[in-house]
């Protein structure tokens, strides 16, 4: 894969799983504590899962890619 394909991935990636976390008060507001917590933690596991399986395949094909990743994170709070 090449570089600006692996930069496309990686964003998709970080919009997934912001996405899924933007569900989280939504449900916290509407579920009863036991019902939020399973979904609470099969949400952090999708979000995990994404994190592993996607970015670190990417980053592990361009390493280079984890720093330009980290520099943005840290200036901007989210890879642009």
């Amino acid at each position: 894969m090449n570089i600006d394909l692996a930069r496309h991935v990686v964003r998709a990636a970080f919009r997934s799983s912001r996405e899924l976390s933007s569900l989280l008060p939504l449900l916290k507001e509407h579920l009863d504590a036991n019902e939020y917590q399973r979904y609470a933690r099969a949400i952090a596991s999708a979000i995990a899962a994404t994190q592993l399986e996607v970015v670190n395949a990417v980053t592990a094909d361009h390493p280079a890619l984890e720093a330009e990743i980290e520099a943005q994170m840290s200036k901007y709070d989210r890879y642009l």
